[in-house]
């Protein structure tokens, strides 16, 4: 469930307060043949992702919020402090960092180089059921878009994590592929301002 403004000032419900942060950094990658996604792990989560940076990210388990009558501005604002204290501050990811290592596990994962980024297309917050962990967890998601990479033909091959293509072509983009579903953080897309940059950063061959 992605927080939204409007939600700021509800309470959040005391069986969803999560026990766990997390954090997600994705890159969009747009060819002519479609917006990329990897089915990253089809025996437990089997949905459709963007590249999302899987080490060096802010992490923690088994949280405990004391205050469990509480809005979801509050909630954010706790990850917030945890997330600057702890990530930015101590260990140095600021926001130059993070994209810095989000391209190099891009490149190390598909053996692939020149990959560069354009710009931020969106940041937000999820409140979700981890099933993996079988805990509510709070996530902070920010999204980039590659604007570059050195051999796009390589990279459609890769052959790390089963792989769809995803046309935007047309709107509404679909919400899944050859019945797999697309993760929830992409409905990013129904945003046409957001699609149309995407658009406009299309990876030549």
């Amino acid at each position: 469930m992605i927080i939204t403004k409007k939600m700021l000032n509800e309470k959040v419900p005391l069986n969803m307060i999560p026990t766990r942060l997390d954090s997600a950094t994705d890159l969009l990658t747009y060819t002519k043949q479609g917006l990329i996604l990897y089915n990253i792990k089809p025996e437990t989560w089997n949905l459709l992702y963007a590249f999302f940076q899987q080490s060096n990210k802010f992490t923690i388990d088994n949280y405990e919020i004391n205050n469990k009558d509480i809005t979801y501005k509050e909630l954010i604002d706790i990850y917030n402090k945890e997330y600057n204290d702890e990530y930015v501050i101590k260990k140095g990811f600021d926001e130059s960092k993070r994209k810095q290592v989000l391209i190099d596990e891009f490149n190390n994962t598909f053996n692939v180089s020149g990959t560069s980024i354009s710009e931020k297309l969106d940041s937000h917050y999820e409140l979700k059921y981890s099933k993996s962990k079988n805990v509510y967890t709070l996530y902070y998601l920010e999204t980039y878009i590659a604007s570059n990479i050195d051999d796009v033909d390589k990279l459609l091959k890769q052959k790390v994590y089963e792989q769809k293509l995803l046309s935007l072509d047309k709107y509404p983009i679909d919400k899944e592929i050859d019945g797999i579903k697309i993760v929830d953080s992409l409905s990013l897309l129904d945003d046409k301002d957001k699609l149309e940059i995407i658009k406009k950063n299309i990876l030549k061959d």
